[in-house]
């Protein structure tokens, strides 16, 4: 087959080829941060559903003469023809759409979503024209409604990660089928062909494909809708846990100030067990959380009086029984709220002075019987106190700090958390100067 004569037949897809090209060529000119114009203008031209459909084409027609010429003419051609055109066409798409998510820098299927969407484009306008002309000028119109529908969801669409693309992805590659199937009814029916202008043969093709279409495109609206009113509630709430958050902060910096401490160790506490609990593997749900429980593991210490917690030197025996009751008063406290926090917090303050080997406070239990947020915060807790300067002591150099941190290894402290704190040491150093005194 002349390549040269097959390519210049196929003229009116390098003009859909070409608006594909320029359209998506903007996306990546503000989505992704090495530009390269040439190289980008090429490749989307390359990777466009219009002329990958060209090459696969021209691919399965050389593959079918080849096999067809060794074979006697039968029926069958026409079908194993259709069987090879709609094979090709998969692969051909399955690659473009893997390359045009990398140029455009849109992963987790939202690429491979929006290039399935000009896919089926090409392919409605393949099904409804009748002439090279018609099918540029119905490709020009259809692209036109379909940036009418979704004029307003554009920006919203490649900025969102609450899409499900995937389903929406699927639903498109249905209708990729249904139009390539209706395409390809003209090989297996001849009068059916685009040069065959006759309405009672045409229409119901046409009828299929624009129904189909239509409704892949209601599908995607209504879904781009739904993750729009989950973005919002999800905004709802996000500024209301950061009010929520702003509270229980500002009240744990209250605590601290009243035993002498400062807000910054409330807020190195959070961050050490929010990094703590990452490393062993908590879901992300819980190492959110638990930055913001981690706050309130003194909250207890409201309860006990000043001169106490303010000693400038070493407490009696009474004095550190009183202070040791700041985590059943931690407990009582926060017993009186609600919530996935709070409960979190309730633990942390009531078990984060307990000990692996079993003599700790208040009520003296060992192991995986303390609750892990509780064995997070103590290892951060004491990280932080040892390494600041209290009213009764000097600060400890990180590396005092940390060499008596692994001093008690199975036995202050949880082995598991330990070697984390230990991998991650350099990461504490870093939150430690972020919010230095």
């Amino acid at each position: 087959m002349d390549l040269q004569a097959f390519l210049i037949a196929y003229w009116p897809k390098y003009v859909t080829a070409a608006l594909f090209t320029i359209i998506n060529f903007i996306v990546i000119y503000n989505h992704v941060e090495k530009k390269r114009p040439f190289g980008h203008f090429l490749l989307l031209f390359l990777v466009s559903p219009s002329f990958t459909s060209v090459i696969g084409e021209y691919l399965t027609v050389s593959a079918y003469n080849s096999i067809v010429d060794n074979l006697p003419i039968t029926d069958a051609h026409n079908t194993m023809w259709l069987a090879m055109n709609l094979s090709g066409d998969v692969v051909f798409v399955f690659f473009g759409a893997i390359i045009f998510s990398q140029l455009t820098n849109m992963h987790n299927y939202k690429g491979s979503t929006v290039y399935m969407e000009f896919v089926c484009i090409e392919r409605l306008c393949l099904v409804l024209a009748i002439s090279s002309a018609s099918y540029i000028i119905i490709y020009l119109i259809v692209c036109g409604l379909f940036f009418t529908v979704f004029r307003n969801d554009a920006d919203f669409v490649l900025v969102s990660e609450n899409i499900n693309f995937k389903h929406m992805l699927i639903y498109l590659v249905g209708l990729f089928y249904i139009l390539d199937l209706l395409y390809g009814a003209c090989y297996l029916f001849p009068e059916l062909g685009t040069n065959v202008i006759n309405i009672e043969n045409l229409a119901w093709l046409d009828i299929m494909a624009i129904i189909s279409s239509a409704f892949a495109a209601g599908y995607m609206k209504v879904r781009i809708a739904e993750a729009r009113a989950l973005e919002e509630k999800l905004n709802y709430f996000k500024k209301a846990q950061r009010s929520q958050e702003d509270i229980i902060i500002t009240l744990a910096e209250i605590s601290e100030a009243k035993s002498g401490e400062t807000g910054q160790h409330v807020r190195r506490v959070a961050e050490y067990s929010k990094l703590l609990a990452s490393k062993l593997g908590l879901s992300y749900y819980e190492t959110e959380n638990i930055k913001i429980a981690a706050t309130m593991h003194d909250l207890g210490k409201l309860m006990i009086q000043p001169d106490i917690l303010e000693k400038p030197g070493k407490l009696t025996a009474e004095e550190y029984e009183i202070v040791k009751e700041h985590s059943k008063y931690g407990w009582d406290i926060l017993a009186k709220s609600g919530g996935d926090i709070i409960e979190m917090a309730r633990l942390i303050a009531l078990q984060h002075h307990e000990r692996w080997n079993g003599k700790g406070y208040p009520d003296g239990i060992k192991g995986n019987d303390i609750s892990i947020y509780a064995q997070i915060v103590a290892v951060a807790d004491v990280f932080d106190a040892l390494s600041s300067k209290r009213c009764y002591k000097d600060a400890w150099s990180v590396e005092e700090a940390k060499v008596e941190i692994f001093s008690q290894r199975g036995e202050q402290f949880a082995p598991d958390v330990v070697d984390v704190f230990l991998d991650c040491f350099d990461e504490f150093l870093e939150i430690k100067q972020r919010y230095g005194e």
